[in-house]
């Protein structure tokens, strides 16, 4: 009988690994062929979802704009129960336009600036969250020391220093976002609400106005001269368009009819009246 040798450091023997089977390590490990996939995959979902979210943020901006709006309309009945049943006067020309966005001049409020503080305490309500290309510097500071600007045209439709009558007005515009050509003659529409306009009416409703063929901020319309004859009820009254003394103007109130009864292009038919 052979003696045991305790001493003797036993050997123990693993099994073969079975064929095809890999190593925990190798389980774990990515070739260069699939972290390659992963990121293509990666790029293709962003591509298609990143539109989808700049679509969702704008549209909780024009949510917003809507709702400034319609703040702005509570305002201005709650201005003109105050005056007479009369909405705040437009303003006086400055040289020879009256520009409606404007909410103060050194020395004074003007058109919708006239509601500040009393009916708009928040200078933010002046401002459409959609239109960052443009500076409004609606800063309630600069107030009355300075030509202070939103981003909403009010009462295009009246001439400079007179105020609209609310009693006398149903389900036309009263308010709008800023439709008018700015620096570098582009047009403000170009960047807001994937190309819309925002308009408040007089009975206190709020609709997207869309421009669907892009034609108003490729217009560039300009604010009317105050200083001719040629006015809104002027423009709304002839017949044929091609009388006009000036193309800008009668631009501007072309816009405007649109808005207030909903035409899909305000220059479809210029030879006309709608």
């Amino acid at each position: 009988m052979v003696p045991l040798n305790l001493n003797q450091t036993r050997q123990v023997r693993r099994p073969l690994a079975v064929q095809g089977e890999h190593t925990s390590r190798d389980s774990r490990a990515f070739t260069l062929i699939e972290l390659l996939v992963v990121i293509a995959v990666i790029v293709v979902l962003l591509a298609i979802l990143l539109p989808s979210l700049g679509r969702a943020r704008e549209d909780a901006r024009r949510t917003v704009c809507l709702a400034n709006l319609k703040h702005v309309g509570v305002s201005l009945f709650a201005y003109a129960d105050c005056n007479n049943s009369a909405g705040p006067q437009v303003m006086a020309p400055i040289g020879r336009r009256a520009p409606r966005t404007l909410l103060s001049v050194p020395g004074a409020m003007v058109n919708l600036g006239l509601m500040h503080p009393t009916e708009i305490a928040d200078a933010d309500l002046y401002r459409c969250p959609s239109q960052r290309k443009f500076h409004y510097a609606s800063e309630p500071d600069a107030f009355s020391t300075a030509q202070v600007a939103g981003s909403y045209a009010y009462a295009v439709h009246l001439p400079a220093a007179q105020s609209p009558r609310f009693a006398r007005f149903r389900h036309l515009a009263m308010v709008s976002d800023d439709f008018t050509a700015a620096y570098g003659d582009d047009g403000i529409g170009r960047f807001a609400h994937r190309v819309a306009y925002n308009v408040l009416y007089t009975d206190g409703s709020a609709a997207r106005y869309a421009d669907h063929n892009e034609r108003i901020w490729k217009r560039h319309v300009y604010w009317d001269d105050e200083l001719d004859d040629f006015t809104y009820a002027s423009f709304y009254a002839q017949t044929d368009y091609g009388t006009t003394p000036s193309a800008y103007n009668a631009d501007l109130f072309r816009v405007w009819h649109a808005f207030c009864y909903s035409r899909p292009d305000p220059f479809g038919d210029e030879g006309r009246r709608y």
